[in-house]
């Protein structure tokens, strides 16, 4: 299989990704603020250069700690056709809260490339949870962190 037709079978990134406008921007913010604090002390500790199924772990464990509500590597089955499909996708946290839930997405790379932006734009619309934080603890400086909202079939950047 070439290159250009795996591209074609990736979920379509946005033409162009919107700035969500306050006050909805505030209350994304809010909902996100504590999730990323998490995300800024696991980076402190360990720092970069591990696998990223030690960040899942230690993101998890810190999520516990703050009692926040979580599910690990949680397993999600699309829709085609208005049929349940037998596959699924499976992200690596989804944490619940009030604004609604929140993936969790957990890289270990040097850099953020389009497929993992893809990734993280299929998984928001495949759930139409409103939330999608993308992380990237391989940066040697902090962790990258992106912040993504979904809602009425458009993806926002906040």
């Amino acid at each position: 299989m070439r290159i250009d037709e795996v591209k074609d079978m990736l979920p379509q990134k946005p033409e162009r990704m919107e700035s969500v406008e306050e006050p909805k921007r505030s209350e994304l913010v809010k909902a996100s603020y504590d999730l990323i604090g998490c995300l800024h002390e696991v980076y402190k500790e360990l720092g970069a250069g591990l696998p990223e199924y030690i960040y899942q772990e230690a993101v998890a464990k810190v999520l516990k700690a703050k009692g926040l509500v979580f599910h690990k590597e949680m397993k999600f089955h699309p829709t085609f056709m208005g049929e349940q499909l037998e596959s699924y996708i499976k992200m690596d946290l989804v944490v619940e809260s009030p604004a609604g839930n929140t993936i969790v997405e957990c890289k270990a790379l040097t850099q953020l490339t389009e497929k993992e932006h893809y990734q993280t734009f299929g998984y928001l619309r495949a759930t139409k949870f409103p939330i999608a934080i993308l992380v990237n603890f391989g940066t040697d400086r902090r962790a990258q962190i992106e912040r993504f909202h979904y809602a009425d079939n458009k993806l926002y950047v906040f």
